[in-house]
């Protein structure tokens, strides 16, 4: 698939998804073009937890709002609650979400602290945690500059982890479980530019 400027994106599906299941996706965010790519590269219909900032942004802002997602407003607490509550019901329907749980780009080879919301809307819905790594967009795309160059870009579907029976007391561990996939994948990818 290709996003435009000479750059294409290629997916890679650790296992199949069973598409009858709701997931949240999990991914890692280095640079504003990990958008279009994760929307071209999750396999199963979605819908965004997006920061409400991006709501302003041309485009993005209508094309997120014109799809089944939920903007969250992280400067009032009350509003971001209710939005993350809206996003479970949907996910609760059938519906999957994807979401950066570091919570802004790092613009960075390296993995951000997450945030907790990613892994306690999993755990509220009940619903399995999909690892999506992003390997190699800040190589293809300078935001300060604006410029891109012609090339691939990796993204690793991980396999989905099950959270049956997990409760918020598992939110630690169930984060730093997408942590350490994320972690082997762009280890993996940095050693040899090549995925086991």
């Amino acid at each position: 698939m290709t996003l435009g400027m000479a750059i294409r994106v290629k997916t890679y599906q650790r296992v199949l998804l069973d598409y009858s299941t709701a997931y949240v996706f999990a991914i890692n965010h280095q640079v504003a073009l990990d958008i279009p790519a994760v929307g071209i590269s999750i396999p199963c219909p979605f819908g965004w937890v997006a920061k409400a900032e991006l709501a302003k942004v041309p485009f993005l802002g209508s094309s997120i709002k014109n799809s089944p997602s939920v903007f969250i407003d992280r400067s009032h607490p009350k509003k971001s609650i209710e939005s993350m509550k809206i996003a479970g019901e949907r996910i609760r329907k059938g519906l999957s979400v994807a979401i950066f749980p570091e919570g802004s780009r790092s613009h960075s080879s390296e993995i951000q602290e997450f945030k907790r919301g990613a892994f306690l809307l999993a755990i509220e819905a009940g619903v399995p945690v999909v690892p999506v790594t992003i390997l190699n967009a800040l190589e293809l795309f300078n935001e300060k500059t604006k410029l891109a160059r012609p090339g691939t870009m990796h993204i690793v579907i991980g396999e989905p982890i099950p959270i049956d029976g997990w409760t918020r007391n598992d939110i630690p561990k169930l984060m730093e479980l997408v942590r350490e996939v994320m972690q082997r994948e762009l280890d993996q990818w940095n050693r040899s530019n090549t995925l086991p």
